[in-house]
């Protein structure tokens, strides 16, 4: 058995809401891995692009995939929960979700401590789907179980790691990390939950590089203390590692490729950039369905620019009157 899996993020730019990490993660019989454009030999069930998909399953970037509004979460619904029914796994709700692709007990920190006084944050009030109909995800999950199973694919995953402003600002502050080095902290709690999946088989992870990054060995031995890193090879184009724990078979080791506009190459890492978008667009529609209750007339905010700024202005006193930090909604970078 070998595990091809990919990580990709939602959420890093914008001043507000959670940074979203996910890993998607496919297993293979035998030793060997395919390339991950695993496009054309889906060509049947699968479509790269939203328009022409004539009934296949859309798996592409997240910035492709949502175009906002209702339509855009319903393609994104369409593709995450029914890779996951595919699978067998069927959330009834956000909370359900989050439950489900939790790589561990760290992955919503920041929504768990009462300190961080998050009050629209309750995602067992949000049933799924939420936007797309039932028939959809069935349909959705059908032509996903199918494409899967021609390439002889089985055991999909999904995992995401939420950071909402809170936990990140604690992972940037209180670790001495810029904001780049606390995305890469959030990597490598899915790398070990990739590893875990299959500790013994040989494991390939497809990574959307971070910013302008090139370089990642050293972040990789600071997260592996107890791993050889070995660079493959650092360039423009794409930098390449292989980690080998101490003590594990021939076969146990975990190759890393990273690469700019990742997610148009690897549809491992698109299914995780999908899954990540999936994830903050609800965790957003709790924040802007709390705040419109609150405050007349209010428009909603993705988060970014100066729009955050006038959102944040706008729900000054709802914030204050319900006793909600500055550190709970606003990132410190």
């Amino acid at each position: 058995m070998a595990l091809l899996a990919g990580i990709d993020e939602a959420g890093y730019g914008p001043h507000l809401g959670p940074l979203v990490v996910a890993a998607a993660a496919l297993r293979f019989p035998g030793r060997d891995l395919p390339d991950p454009d695993l496009w054309p030999a889906l060509a049947d069930h699968v479509h790269k692009r939203p328009g022409g998909a004539g009934g296949r399953a859309v798996v592409c970037d997240s910035k492709a995939a949502y175009t906002g509004g209702g339509a855009g979460l319903a393609r994104l619904e369409r593709t995450v929960l029914g890779f996951l029914a595919a699978g067998g796994v069927r959330p009834r709700s956000f909370a359900d979700l989050l439950e489900a692709l939790s790589p561990g007990p760290a992955a919503h920190a920041g929504h768990a401590d009462p300190e961080d006084r998050q009050p629209w944050h309750r995602p067992e009030d949000v049933p799924l789907p939420a936007a797309a109909t039932a028939d959809e995800v069935d349909a959705a999950a059908a032509r996903l179980a199918a494409g899967l199973a021609s390439i002889g694919a089985s055991g999909g995953r999904l995992w995401v790691n939420t950071a909402p402003p809170a936990r990140l600002n604690r992972l940037m502050n209180e670790g001495g990390r810029n904001k780049a080095q606390a995305l890469f902290a959030l990597n490598a709690d899915l790398l070990v939950a990739i590893r875990g999946a299959e500790p013994d088989a040989p494991v390939h992870v497809t990574v959307d590089r971070h910013g302008g990054r090139r370089y990642y060995g050293g972040l990789l031995a600071g997260a592996f203390p107890m791993d050889a890193v070995e660079v493959l090879g650092e360039s423009p184009a794409e930098s390449r590692y292989r980690l080998r724990p101490s003590g594990a078979g021939p076969d146990a080791a975990m190759d890393i490729t990273v690469r700019d506009r990742c997610e148009a190459w690897s549809l491992v890492t698109a299914l995780a950039s999908m899954a990540a978008k999936y994830v903050r667009e609800l965790d957003m529609g709790l924040l802007n369905a709390y705040f419109a209750a609150r405050v007349p007339d209010l428009r909603p905010t993705a988060g970014y620019g100066r729009d955050a700024w006038r959102f944040l202005a706008e729900v000054a006193a709802a914030r204050s009157a319900d006793g909600v930090p500055d550190a709970a909604i606003l990132r410190s970078r």
